[in-house]
């Protein structure tokens, strides 16, 4: 049995998909194995994959276009080890990504899942995000990942074999943040250890969902429908959340969008007591996000305040 499965999910990704394979197995971990879920695509990526030789690599080919989490989901059900990590076939992995992830979850046997910090490019800046060294207990990780502390990707993440197939996997509903309504799921399982080491790159790519922004508040209530408490415990976050987006739609003068994204945002029980109480409550959670993100704050962190509650 090896000891990480690596899962890359792809789907068209002919040009890059070499560049993901090669950063896994350049680890310096060498007992892993590497299952690429290849999305039906319809580029020459099968055609590609079907020339690797080396034994620790396996290709799941789906029948169908199944979207990220579906393609994550194969690769999770075909998984050997007790530990796995995520790769986006367009990003790539340092070469201690691997050893160090795993030396922290056999160290500290309550950590579920482990995020790495990563260098991130945005069309041609290149930027560093670092992750505080800090362990989340259940209730804080949960917590913060509500409250959207620190930024959460698929690459980032290693999490325990078992613990993910409990929790039923990622939701396949979902087209954007299904790594954050991943994790929230997972959160009740046990803790989470931040890394501060720059252990995975993420590369720019013009057709990424991140980029799809005329679908983010569609996008948005998709997730708020799998996790209920932004429309009802914790509706300041919800509300925050929305108002970001319609903030974007009028700075990209997408108005027919915002206006249908108004629409569905209070159809959904948000955006209640006027423009004046919506700033305000904003202003609350911009101020209390910039105060909790550091290392300090997020080390004393505990459940949700009884004030967001």
């Amino acid at each position: 049995m090896p000891r990480c499965t690596v899962i890359i999910p792809t789907y068209n990704r002919r040009d890059v998909l070499p560049r993901a394979v090669g950063s896994v197995l350049d680890q310096d971990e060498r007992d892993f194995e590497l299952i690429v879920v290849d999305d039906a695509s319809t580029d020459h990526t099968r055609e590609w994959l079907s020339q690797l030789i080396d034994p620790r690599i396996r290709v799941i080919a789906a029948e169908t276009n199944r979207g990220v989490s579906g393609a994550r989901n194969l690769g999770l059900a075909a998984a050997r080890a007790p530990v796995v990590a995520f790769l986006d076939s367009d990003d790539r992995y340092r070469p201690q990504r691997l050893s160090i992830g795993l030396a922290t979850m056999d160290r500290e046997r309550e950590v579920v899942c482990t995020l790495a910090s990563a260098t991130k490019q945005v069309r041609d800046e290149v930027r560093t995000e670092i992750l505080p060294a800090v362990k989340l207990a259940p209730p804080a990780f949960a917590w913060a990942l509500y409250c959207d502390l620190f930024n959460v990707e698929g690459s980032s993440i290693m999490v325990r074999t078992d613990v993910a197939r409990a929790i039923g996997g990622y939701c396949e509903v979902l087209h954007r943040t299904e790594d954050r309504e991943f994790l929230i799921r997972l959160s009740a399982k046990g803790a989470v250890r931040l890394l501060p080491d720059v252990l995975w790159e993420k590369s720019w790519s013009t057709d990424s969902l991140s980029n799809a922004w005329k679908t983010a508040g569609r996008d948005l209530m998709d997730y708020f429908a799998q996790q209920s408490d932004y429309t009802s415990r914790f509706r300041k976050i919800g509300n925050y959340l929305a108002t970001k987006i319609l903030v974007a739609d009028i700075r990209r003068a997408n108005f027919a969008t915002l206006l249908a994204d108004v629409k569905r945002f209070r159809e959904a029980g948000l955006l209640q007591g006027g423009l004046a109480k919506l700033w305000r409550d904003h202003r609350e959670v911009r101020a209390y996000r910039r105060s909790t993100s550091n290392a300090k704050a997020l080390a004393s962190l505990g459940p949700a305040p009884a004030q967001w509650v």
